[in-house]
């Protein structure tokens, strides 16, 4: 008997051994999953782009771009697209900052904000418009233009519409990059982007229906209105400078800056103006809409908050330079960049500051905020012509 007892005894033992060596234990070599948060991206003429966590205001990367960057960044699809003015399309990690770069030459520079959609990303570069498919990093069409092109192309459905400095507006499909239709030559530069509303409808000769008008200024101090069908201007409001800041559509209004010190809200039927808010120097930063607030900044120093519906100012807040950087609101804050060489984050309510970052370089670019969405795209500024807006 007592030699079956030493028997099991022995076997426990053994089991309980196997047992306790069978236990996981932590792999040093593994690192753990990075925690991700929020990022808004700033760039600056330093050839640097910047990750700030948006509510502390402090740094969580930066990285060289190799050349000054004229157009604001884009996350779209997990990536943040970054051109410069040399030939290089930069991909940069949104977490972590890390850079690759597409295979893709763009010899003539990337001056305006590229724009994603379904899976592609479409930018302009010299002449010409590219399609380029973000998966496969491959160019699925392009088109040439008559002349540069330095204004963002904007895209809605199936169809990209874009300004040109041959003095056309010309729409695309989006899909094939054919042509579907381009204005008359109106002897001007077009480099402020264009924006639509799809929802006016316009009743033909014949009593069909089409829908939609397509908005952009232009250095002649025009905005014109063209028919999204057909290219057909429907009219055009004049003022007395060029437009270089894009056109912001809401509620039956198209509101934008203009280099006579204005910002203009115009009912977008006919064109003529609801209210016009004077500052003292010219706006090129294209407005942004966030609930019923219209913010913009503008060359004199000044960034400015103003009520959409009747073009009070509601608070001004002063910087060191002028601005020029296009804003873009999330959580109750605006963020901007300067020329102080400073990138800023305000109270939209109030104007307070949250933060304010020094990037040690003149900042035309705007801003774009990774809210971490599990479709990984960005909230972008409503990206004005003149290139780097």
């Amino acid at each position: 008997m007592k030699h079956n007892w030493t028997k099991v005894l022995c076997s426990t033992a053994v089991a309980a051994s196997l047992f306790t060596s069978c236990k996981p234990n932590p792999d040093t070599d593994t690192p753990f999953p990075q925690a991700v948060s929020p990022s808004v991206f700033m760039a600056s003429q330093n050839q640097f782009v910047y990750a700030i966590d948006p509510i502390t205001g402090v740094k969580k990367w930066e990285c060289f771009i190799n050349a000054n960057i004229e157009s604001s960044p884009v996350l779209y699809g997990g990536t943040l697209f970054v051109g410069n003015s040399s030939a290089i399309l930069f991909k940069v990690d949104p977490n972590t900052g890390a850079r690759s770069q597409s295979k893709l030459g763009f010899p003539a520079g990337i001056r305006t904000t590229p724009v994603g959609k379904d899976n592609f990303l479409y930018l302009t570069t010299g002449s010409d418009v590219k399609c380029i498919d973000i998966k496969p990093d491959s160019l699925e069409w392009s088109f040439t233009a008559g002349g540069n092109i330095n204004s963002s192309p904007y895209v809605i459905d199936t169809q990209l519409v874009f300004g040109c400095d041959n003095g056309k507006v010309y729409m695309l499909d989006n899909r094939t990059g054919k042509l579907i239709w381009e204005t008359k030559d109106y002897g001007t530069l077009f480099q402020s982007s264009p924006n639509m509303d799809p929802t006016i409808i316009h009743t033909n000769p014949d009593n069909t229906r089409d829908t939609g008008m397509v908005y952009i200024g232009a250095e002649n101090g025009a905005m014109y209105a063209f028919r999204r069908k057909n290219g057909v201007e429907i009219y055009n409001y004049q003022t007395a400078a060029p437009i270089k800041s894009s056109p912001v559509v809401y509620g039956g209004n198209i509101i934008f800056g203009n280099d006579d010190s204005k910002l203009y809200c115009l009912e977008n039927i006919k064109g003529q103006p609801r209210w016009i808010t004077t500052v003292d120097d010219r706006i090129r930063s294209s407005p942004y809409l966030y609930g019923q607030t219209i913010y913009f900044g503008s060359y004199d120093k000044g960034f400015y908050s103003v009520n959409a519906l009747d073009g009070s100012i509601k608070w001004r807040f002063t910087t060191g330079g002028l601005i020029a950087s296009s804003p873009v609101c999330y959580k109750n804050y605006v963020y901007f960049g300067s020329y102080d060489k400073n990138g800023y984050a305000l109270d939209t309510s109030s104007g307070k500051v949250l933060w304010k970052y020094a990037v040690n370089g003149l900042m035309d670019c705007s801003p774009s905020i990774d809210p971490n969405n599990s479709d990984g795209n960005g909230i972008n500024s409503s990206i004005s012509g003149a290139s780097i807006y």
